[in-house]
């Protein structure tokens, strides 16, 4: 059996989520051997030394609130958004029952054009606090050239990064 543990790191805009897939036996025996094992100290260290890690770069994928995935492409030289296509439409979702389907790109945001938003998706950026975190049944408007141009809204309809980790 395969079960999938999620875990936060940090907090605010520096918060990553990580997801494991893992065999929830395997999960536990690395949990307990990373811990300590009672009545056990860790061995003395001498006051005179400071110890130095690396830098270490901890990456997560944000979710996007609405019912849909998303690839978005960044023009080179201005850093911003250049195009933004749709990569999965979830089913039972006002993306579906708008007929958005995968390859259809999304123009404008909210009466924005996507090339006017900085090609950065953080909590604290314009287009992150579009997309991410968003309460259930926040709206979102959004142009997609389809077969034809149209004007869809989508209520946010999964849970936050917050709500997740309860």
């Amino acid at each position: 059996m395969v079960l999938s543990a999620v875990f936060s790191l940090g907090s605010g805009d520096h918060a990553a989520r990580l997801r494991v897939m893992k065999p929830l036996p395997m999960l536990l025996v690395a949990v307990l051997v990373a811990g300590a094992l009672p009545g056990e100290e860790p061995p003395p260290m001498p006051d005179d030394k400071v110890v130095v890690l690396e830098a270490m770069k901890i990456v997560g994928t944000p979710i996007i609130s609405f019912a849909i995935d998303i690839r978005i492409y960044q023009d080179p030289d201005t850093k911003k958004v250049d195009r933004i296509f749709i990569t999965k439409v979830y089913p039972r979702t006002d993306a579906e029952a708008a007929e958005l389907q995968v390859g259809d790109e999304i123009l404008r945001i909210n009466g924005v054009p996507v090339k006017d938003y900085e090609a950065i998706v953080s909590v604290k950026s314009p287009l992150g606090k579009l997309l991410l975190n968003r309460f259930p049944g926040s709206p979102i408007r959004l142009d997609v050239l389809t077969r034809k141009t149209e004007k869809v809204t989508l209520r946010a309809q999964r849970p936050t990064l917050n709500d997740r980790l309860r």
